[in-house]
């Protein structure tokens, strides 16, 4: 029965960010994750942990220590993630980010972000605006026809923003390029346009688009400070509503990792928790380019993640260290050993 317990609350611990990444790699939206996954995760976690409590195991102590170390390792990462931040190393606020997909408005976000890349190709010289054209529509000739609908219906609400000047001129420029491509894959974008115009796809595409040309960081965070408070403005969401969510589902990722660390190494060592925080780093380095198809990352973007992991095992490791030796048999590492 010991083991029934443990098993329960640690298989329990994948669903907060498992949940953010099958959203944003596979298109299953977060909130229809939440029922089906979520709260299933809950309601065994809160089983595991409750029993434990109920019959003194000391599993229970293992998660207490690995809640609070976490909610202190979150806060040991942010201080470096903020100033990160503040100093152009990320995308943008990513549990801003976060709240956008728990409230169902990341669609909407990218809506937005595709109206903002047709305002800037309208800004660039005319040879950079031709090249970065061409390298677009070939690109939606290519994507999924109900995805290239939603596409190209974004972009025509950008061009729609425009002043009448640049709508001209982008419009000539699209349909220069449009006669160059091969007739099937002119027809596929023509006809997307087409369809656009009557109306996005019914139900709307919730996955994001891939295999469109990747933006600079630097250039989607430019993109991506503009369309953030569009988003905001279009659903009539409070900014504090959207943070709130996004930092309590990042709050709760945090101690996940801290009760994960417990469970597999009970009060385990310094060396251990460092080389847990850079699991956790490399892990969201090998997630970050699928779950942000349209960025392409500079080679220094993962310094600064690193260091924010690093900061974010000091308080998991100090944590668990307090961990008694019976808690300590709980973990799989004291049953192993």
């Amino acid at each position: 029965m010991e083991w029934i317990r443990w098993a329960l609350v640690f298989f329990s611990l994948a669903a907060p960010v498992g949940s953010l990444v099958v959203d944003r790699i596979v298109g299953i939206p977060a909130r229809r994750l939440f029922v089906l996954w979520g709260l299933p995760s809950l309601g065994a976690f809160l089983i595991g942990w409750l029993w434990a409590l109920g019959v003194r195991d000391p599993l229970g102590e293992l998660v207490g220590w690995g809640a609070i170390g976490g909610l202190a390792a979150t806060l040991a990462l942010d201080a470096v993630r903020l100033s990160g931040v503040a100093l152009g190393a990320f995308p943008m606020d990513m549990p801003s980010m976060f709240g956008l997909i728990a409230l169902g408005q990341a669609p909407r976000f990218q809506r937005q972000m595709m109206a903002q890349m047709i305002a800037h190709l309208a800004a660039l010289p005319p040879e950079a605006q031709r090249a970065a054209l061409r390298a677009r529509l070939q690109a939606l000739a290519k994507l999924p026809e109900r995805t290239r609908v939603a596409v190209v219906a974004a972009m025509q609400s950008g061009l729609m923003r425009l002043p009448e000047t640049q709508q001209r001129t982008l419009l000539a420029a699209q349909m220069s390029l449009l006669a160059e491509l091969p007739s099937e894959a002119r027809r596929a974008v023509l006809r997307a346009m087409d369809q656009a115009m009557v109306g996005a796809p019914n139900p709307p595409v919730y996955a994001q688009p891939r295999g469109l040309p990747q933006l600079e960081m630097a250039q989607f965070r430019r993109l991506a400070a503009a369309a953030f408070p569009q988003t905001l403005q279009e659903a009539g969401l409070p900014l504090w509503k959207v943070r709130l969510a996004g930092y309590l589902w990042h709050f709760l990722i945090g101690m996940t990792f801290g009760i994960t660390y417990t469970l597999l190494f009970g009060h385990g060592t310094w060396a251990l928790a460092f080389l847990w925080g850079a699991f956790v780093w490399l892990s969201m380095m090998v997630l970050m380019p699928p779950m942000m198809p349209l960025i392409r990352f500079p080679w220094w973007f993962p310094i600064v993640p690193f260091i924010a992991h690093m900061a974010m095992a000091v308080p998991i490791g100090l944590f668990a260290s307090l961990i008694s030796a019976p808690a300590h048999l709980r973990s799989l590492l004291g049953w192993l050993g």
